[in-house]
């Protein structure tokens, strides 16, 4: 079987001892361990939403790829690499010229300096940002950076996340991501005073075992609306998939001061692809009452649902990146 061209990794494939050390384990284990099974793996390692759109969505293009082979031969000549073992792997393979191309992002890491400085890999060629104001915080910490990136979000499985067609209640989610719990109150209090009851969700960044999907899905089914509070955003997926369910949003964007991994930067947007047919922003509490009132009053000029069909299914999203790798690995360069 000949080399894909692209092979999407975030687990490093094995040599062939380890391959055989793993498979003899997995033999013996039943008879060491019996009635106990074997440990489960996940089905897309890594940032969970972003490979698992992109590799749903590869295979709904039908493009020229694997994923997580087990053998370092079935490597592509193109490795996307959005974990950063996978990356450190990928990058010894293109050091010994086993591949040619090496592209990582969005999910490897936020600022230049985190894990040993992997975003300065020398060997990368590509990397993506899930969006363009990410770009601003290269420009000031890492210049030589910016020429390689490339801008492309992920996509989201929109026969997953389709609202059921049930009624709608008169029930508002309130996705708490930032900030205390009296301003989440305050927000919540602002809610009810439109005539609507909070449903709240805790998250955080970086977290994301709050809550499971079902919960969330459940809770976006019956609400007419999403009031979302985060700080900041490098694509909001948690909003994707509200938007995917036909829920407007109304999104608190400070676009100020915020902290990830104790350090403090400037946000560019905690939504980035809202768009009007998506939703509004607002950005202090007395903003919030004006702004939902006019996203319940004018709920038919939203498509949250039909936008996303337009522009972040998986496959779009997915057809996106291939053009840009191969952009950055002409076909013509494939063995």
């Amino acid at each position: 079987m000949s080399r894909p061209f692209l092979t999407v990794l975030t687990t490093p494939a094995l040599p062939a001892p380890a391959r055989w050390y793993r498979r003899a384990r997995s033999l013996v284990r039943p008879l060491v361990k019996p009635g106990l099974p074997l440990p489960e793996m996940p089905a897309y390692p890594g940032h969970y939403a972003v490979v698992r759109s992109v590799v749903e969505g590869l295979r709904a293009i039908g493009a020229d790829f694997n994923f997580n082979p087990d053998r370092i031969g079935d490597i592509g000549r193109v490795v996307y690499a959005p974990t950063n073992e996978a990356l450190r792997q990928a990058a010894a393979l293109k050091r010994a010229g086993a591949i040619a191309r090496v592209v990582a992002g969005p999910a490897n890491a936020l600022f230049a300096d985190e894990d040993g400085g992997i975003l300065l890999t020398p060997e990368i060629d590509l990397w993506i940002a899930a969006c363009e104001w990410v770009i601003d915080i290269y420009r000031v910490e890492a210049p030589q950076l910016v020429p390689k990136i490339r801008v492309c979000p992920c996509g989201v499985d929109a026969a997953a996340w389709a609202p059921s067609g049930a009624s709608r209640r008169p029930r508002a989610l309130v996705y708490w991501k930032s900030g205390d719990e009296a301003w989440c109150e305050d927000v919540e209090r602002v809610v009810r005073a439109c005539g609507l009851e909070p449903v709240r969700l805790r998250s955080r960044h970086g977290e994301h075992a709050h809550f499971d999907r079902a919960t969330y899905r459940a809770v976006l089914d019956e609400a007419v609306a999403g009031v979302f509070l985060s700080s900041f955003e490098t694509q909001g997926l948690a909003l994707l998939e509200a938007w995917s369910m036909d829920l407007p949003t109304v999104v608190w964007n400070p676009c100020g001061t915020a902290e990830w991994l104790g350090r403090s930067f400037h946000a560019g947007s905690s939504c980035p692809y809202l768009t009007p047919h998506t939703g509004v922003t607002f950005q202090t509490l007395a903003e919030l009452a004006p702004a939902l009132r006019y996203a319940l009053e004018h709920r038919e000029q939203f498509s949250p649902r039909a936008w996303v069909l337009e522009h972040m299914t998986d496959a779009i999203r997915a057809a996106a990146l291939y053009r840009m790798i191969e952009d950055a690995a002409p076909i013509q360069q494939r063995p």
